[in-house]
């Protein structure tokens, strides 16, 4: 009887972790500080909101209003299986309430005219930025955890440049149980939008976003998400690679 108790627990333990993803199982386990570091990040689309303003700043959150998210990358080289300094990381991404800067006339209710870039509308730069990765690869931003707008999950746009070249472009996710978390404080409850959870999203689908969702996400002051969280990932970059994502400039 005590041999068939143990067959179970532990057939009850392999049937749980296999209904985790990768991602998951490795941030219960500790393994997503160290992942990634030989394995190229999945890129994604640059959308129509990109703009190279270089401001290069850790804080990008202009006093707007949402959860604090501190965010920790660090930057590795593929090609050597080590972090790499000196390349630059741009981000931005929508405000709370599925806001862009530069394009606060657009409505987070309205799809894009365009996938491609389109013209911002107003010079606003609330969570924009820039910094470059130290000797260790590492970079930090502090920003607001972002809200959804139409048809798209929460994300992060990012991009890494070495010597002047776009070498990366990918978009960063979140779990769905941690969108919903989110979900239930102010700002993020008075959105309009209908929850979009991750599968539902069409890019993030299209661009293998399960492997770009940030796991490791702890609230900032180690007990409540209302006080604001924090995050990290490590981003694989291939530092001699051109990347055909950069659509800046383009429009149809």
């Amino acid at each position: 009887m005590k041999m068939y108790k143990i067959i179970s627990l532990s057939l009850l333990l392999f049937i749980a972790a296999v209904q985790l993803t990768n991602g998951q199982i490795c941030a219960r386990m500790g393994r997503h500080l160290l992942q990634h570091q030989c394995v190229l990040t999945p890129e994604g689309t640059e959308g129509p909101y990109y703009l190279p303003y270089h401001l290069v700043r850790s804080d990008i959150r202009e006093n707007r209003p949402g959860l604090t998210f501190k965010l920790k990358f660090t930057i590795t080289d593929i090609t050597k299986c080590e972090p790499i300094k000196n390349v630059t990381i741009d981000i931005w991404q929508s405000d709370a309430l599925g806001t862009y800067s530069s394009y606060t006339k657009n409505s987070a209710t309205t799809v894009p005219k365009s996938v491609l870039h389109a013209d911002p509308t107003d010079n606003t730069t609330f969570l924009r930025g820039v910094q470059m990765t130290d000797e260790n690869g590492h970079v930090e931003f502090m920003t607001v955890f972002p809200g959804q707008y139409a048809f798209r999950t929460p994300h992060i746009h990012l991009q890494a440049h070495v010597n002047g070249t776009t070498v990366h472009v990918a978009q960063l996710y979140f779990e769905n149980i941690m969108n919903n978390r989110i979900a239930r404080f102010s700002p993020y409850k008075q959105r309009v939008n209908k929850e979009i959870r991750n599968e539902d999203d069409y890019i993030f689908r299209r661009d293998n976003g399960d492997a770009t969702i940030i796991h490791n996400i702890q609230p900032l002051d180690g007990r409540r998400l209302s006080r604001g969280l924090k995050g990290e990932m490590i981003i694989g970059i291939n530092p001699t690679h051109e990347s055909s994502s950069a659509l800046h400039g383009r429009q149809e």
